[in-house]
């Protein structure tokens, strides 16, 4: 499922390897769990570096809280960030994040990983950390302020953890929009902000709507089934909420929630296995 877990901001020096020479780098970033590190040695390990592989974290960070545990922050963002390895220490590299949003060396923050990829030139394999299992790291050096809020908030990133399966499904198969409008409702409804969520929810049948009318890969009637009942259930989440004229509660949320969770994880598993298909099927062209 998800990995949560709290550490300080920290600048690291190290190297960067460019056409066989070591480059000085510095970047900023938060180190990994050790937990984490041992559980995945075959990825996050010096051989896998050495020999040439990348390492990424697929995570969500959320809030930034400053030295007294004071929440300065809330960044709400997904990104994919390198894994860099340091005198054995595994850091998770956040200066775009750092730089972005002008966080300070030092503050902490809040990070859902979610999944580890491993590159090898044009090859990608990822994993979901923790497959059904939510677990959460903190370091006994956080301000006790941060310990409670961040305890207090585990039962709504463990929900989101549970459903960020088909977020990252999407992404895999090129629908980075409609995962990002996905994460986005799913943030709002468990923070209980449902006229929100219902606004996004209705964003990523919209987007899945336009993904079935434009793809070839989705065959024969069920392509037009499929367009059929998006626009209907469009229609219907657009009926839902203050833009129609009406109240979007809880009752109408969670129907777009399990609407754009269900159709979202059909369509990418779906495509998903047509591009699988597609790249073990040997090209039929000849050479004259």
């Amino acid at each position: 499922m998800v990995l949560l877990f709290i550490e300080k901001l920290e600048e690291y020096f190290g190297s960067v390897r460019v056409n066989a020479i070591k480059l000085p780098m510095r970047f900023v970033g938060v180190e990994l769990p050790t937990e984490l590190t041992s559980h995945y040695s075959s990825i996050l390990s010096p051989s896998t570096i050495v020999s040439g592989l990348k390492v990424y974290a697929r995570v969500h960070v959320r809030r930034v809280f400053n030295e007294e545990g004071d929440v300065v922050k809330e960044v709400n963002e997904n990104i994919e960030s390198p894994v860099i390895e340091r005198d054995n220490i595994y850091v998770l590299d956040l200066t775009k994040i750092h730089l972005d949003y002008s966080i300070p060396i030092g503050y902490f923050l809040e990070v859902l990983l979610i999944s580890l990829t491993v590159e090898s030139g044009t090859k990608r394999y990822g994993m979901l950390v923790y497959p059904d299992e939510f677990r959460y790291s903190m370091p006994p050096n956080i301000p006790q302020k941060v310990s409670n809020l961040v305890t207090g908030y585990a039962r709504v990133l463990r929900e989101l953890g549970g459903m960020y399966e088909v977020v990252d499904l999407l992404s895999t198969v090129g629908l980075q929009d409609v995962s990002a409008d996905l994460w986005e409702g799913l943030v709002r409804f468990y923070g209980g902000d449902y006229e929100g969520s219902i606004k996004f929810f209705r964003k990523v049948v919209e987007g899945l709507r336009n993904i079935v009318k434009e793809a070839d890969a989705i065959e024969g009637s069920r392509k037009e089934h499929l367009y059929e009942y998006l626009s209907k259930a469009y229609s219907l989440i657009s009926s839902f909420g203050e833009h129609a004229g009406t109240r979007g509660s809880l009752p109408e949320a969670r129907l777009s929630r399990d609407i754009a969770l269900s159709t979202s994880r059909y369509l990418a598993e779906y495509l998903k296995l047509k591009q699988g298909s597609q790249k073990q099927t040997p090209s039929t062209t000849q050479t004259p």
